[in-house]
């Protein structure tokens, strides 16, 4: 494992207080926030991004969805084809 440093301007320190936000509170929303657009960018599976966020895997699906992130995209091709498989599946 290794470690990144934020340094935060002490001036912000009141403000920030004043918002709620501690050490941890700040440490687990850079996670979160990190996470996130990691895997926006496809820089990390979604499995990998919840691990970063330190998230159950649904947990991390939640927080995607908070931030309008949809976990896959399919064009219509994929669709049709997830379709079929699913209306072969049903037959059996």
């Amino acid at each position: 494992m290794f470690s990144i440093k934020l340094d935060v301007p002490s001036e912000l320190s009141i403000p920030l207080s004043v918002s709620g936000y501690n050490r941890e509170k700040l440490t687990e929303e850079a996670k979160h926030l990190l996470a996130v657009s990691l895997f926006k960018r496809n820089a990390l599976s979604l499995g990998q991004a919840a691990k970063l966020a330190e998230l159950h895997l649904w947990d991390f699906i939640q927080l995607l969805n908070q931030h309008g992130i949809v976990i896959a995209e399919y064009d219509d091709e994929e669709i049709q084809q997830e379709l079929k498989t699913v209306e072969s599946l049903l037959k059996k």
